[in-house]
């Protein structure tokens, strides 16, 4: 619902934009949140503040329900049987006590990389499929890496099996596509993914499609595969999907045009890199953290200073 790290990094950025276009958007829409079982597990902190995962999934549902009047659905991502599946349960059973529909999509073996079980009865097949009303689906999740876009194929997927024809596209906005790999807002996004492990990286399909660099991040560009596949297989020649060549194509992103200050949210992109470093310490210091994140920051920042004393931006700047 808000946008803070957006806000941060891109001074001027609004950081209830999300929420204002879903308050124009809500009359048609619904709602999916996901989680990810491992999360859920781990008891991911996603807050400086000690607060378990299943209360702050809880507080940011709360959010949607005040600011949209949409009671989401809840998908629980990434599901090993085998793996403390009583600590799943118990997560998916406290929230349908509180009156929410709960679905469950579970671990695919050498997901995105095996197309042949991912679309099977055994893969995607296996999954809840999630009921739905409205033409508009909103994806949004507890935080990165909660199985947004697994959902989204999988349910195109399932939805083909009982002839409903839907198709899927990304609001998103980091990394920003048609700027450099390496620019300091770019690295503030490989900062704040530290502790799931992204990494941008060019979009190599976008480049042969277009002749056109592209900056996306390693999973995007992992699981263009499937929708490839899916374009191919699974939706018909009409379909919106069938027109995508590259992960980029799929975004819609716009915010690099918007710039009209590089040394602004170069400065700001340095102090969000810090201030996430600041963040994986107080983890340390909570023994729940890793010293390779502070140490991957420690490189971005490093690249970040770089590039803004090679274009002599004002280091002391305040934003």
């Amino acid at each position: 619902m808000y946008d803070t790290h957006a806000s941060r990094v891109l001074p001027g950025f609004d950081v209830e934009s999300k929420k204002n276009i879903f308050n124009a958007l809500k009359n048609q829409a619904e709602i999916i949140f996901c989680v990810n079982a491992n999360d859920i597990i781990s008891n991911r902190q996603l807050s400086n503040q000690k607060i378990d995962y299943k209360d702050y999934v809880y507080q940011m549902i709360k959010q949607i329900e005040k600011n949209l009047w949409l009671k989401p659905h809840i998908v629980i991502n990434n599901i090993d049987i085998g793996n403390m599946f009583d600590i799943v349960l118990d997560f998916e059973k406290d929230f349908q006590r509180k009156q929410y529909r709960v679905r469950e999509r579970y671990k695919i073996q050498w997901y995105p990389h095996n197309m042949d079980l991912i679309l099977s009865e055994d893969g995607f097949g296996h999954d809840d499929h999630i009921p739905l009303t409205k033409n508009l689906i909103l994806m949004t999740g507890a935080a990165s890496n909660s199985g947004k876009m697994s959902t989204c194929l999988g349910q195109i997927y399932l939805d083909h099996q009982i002839d409903i024809k839907s198709g899927y596209a990304k609001y998103e906005t980091f990394p920003i596509w048609n700027l450099p790999l390496e620019h300091p807002i770019n690295l503030a996004y490989e900062a704040a993914t530290a502790d799931i492990g992204d990494f941008n990286m060019m979009d190599t399909y976008h480049k042969k499609a277009y002749g056109q660099d592209a900056v996306n991040y390693n999973r995007d560009v992992e699981a263009f595969d499937i929708v490839m596949s899916i374009a191919r297989k699974i939706v018909n020649h009409k379909n919106y999907m069938v027109k995508y060549q590259s992960p980029t194509d799929m975004w819609i992103n716009c915010a690099g045009m918007a710039i009209t200050n590089d040394e602004i949210i170069s400065i700001a992109s340095l102090a969000e890199i810090e201030r996430r470093k600041w963040w994986y310490q107080e983890e340390i210091a909570r023994w729940e953290g890793k010293q390779e994140r502070i140490d991957k920051c420690d490189a971005l920042y490093a690249k970040a200073k770089k590039y803004c004393e090679d274009k002599k931006y004002d280091l002391n700047m305040k934003i």
